[in-house]
């Protein structure tokens, strides 16, 4: 769709109390229209069942889009769901516009059908080479939606730990990622907890993230919140 036209849609749903909000989240740096989940969602089944792939295509030729526009063009990127080699084409595309945690979580969340594919855990674990943060978020989180079962955990959980970057939000995504791991398979990822192998702000980070979690027993809160002293 032409920006001009979307932008003249996203305004009519625009909600200036949602926008300031939005902001408090720091859910982007770009523009905010402040449009709630919900009808943002409904433009977007429109948009996928008027225009389809153009929709999409036509995303790249925007200028400075927003942070909705970004938000849409993830959200159609999965609902079409392309076949391999051509969705990775235009995941190389997108990644570029993936500049904050809110934007990530939502394009992370759309790969279900590719991660059936054997070649995609091993491009997420190329994107925890990456130096741009986003990129290594999109790795950590894309990974603990998908790669954390009986068969892959293992090779998830050592992948992750060799991720150092001090940015805030991969620190977070790698706390969430343990604790995410702590949940479904206690035994191999307690060794992870301890002091030693990964760094501090993600360790104490994880643990905080399964103190708050209702999956962990009250006797691992204890044990965990011991480990969290530990130096």
């Amino acid at each position: 769709m032409n920006q001009h036209l979307l932008r003249q849609r996203l305004s009519d749903l625009a909600e200036p109390s949602y926008r300031a909000f939005s902001k408090k989240l720091k859910v982007s740096d770009r523009l905010i229209f402040g449009i709630r989940t919900p009808k943002l969602q409904k433009l977007i089944k429109q948009l996928y069942g008027e225009e389809g792939i153009k929709a999409l295509d036509d995303f790249f030729i925007y200028q400075e889009p927003s942070y909705e526009e970004i938000q849409i063009a993830f959200s159609l990127f999965g609902l079409l769901k392309l076949d391999y080699q051509s969705a990775l084409s235009y995941l190389d595309r997108l990644r570029p516009f993936n500049d904050s945690w809110a934007t990530n979580d939502n394009l992370a969340g759309w790969f279900s059908h590719l991660a059936q594919e054997k070649d995609f855990y091993r491009y997420l674990r190329s994107l925890l080479r990456e130096q741009n943060p986003y990129d290594q978020r999109l790795g950590i989180v894309s990974l603990m939606n998908y790669y954390l079962e009986e068969n892959s955990i293992a090779e998830t959980l050592v992948e992750l730990a060799s991720v150092t970057n001090p940015h805030y939000y991969v620190v977070m995504a790698l706390g969430w990622a343990y604790a995410t791991a702590f949940c479904k398979d206690r035994n191999k990822t307690l060794p992870y907890l301890q002091p030693g192998i990964l760094g501090e702000q993600v360790r104490r980070k994880a643990i905080q993230k399964c103190l708050e979690s209702r999956l962990v027993s009250e006797e691992d809160k204890t044990l965990l919140k011991s480990l969290r002293k530990t130096p």
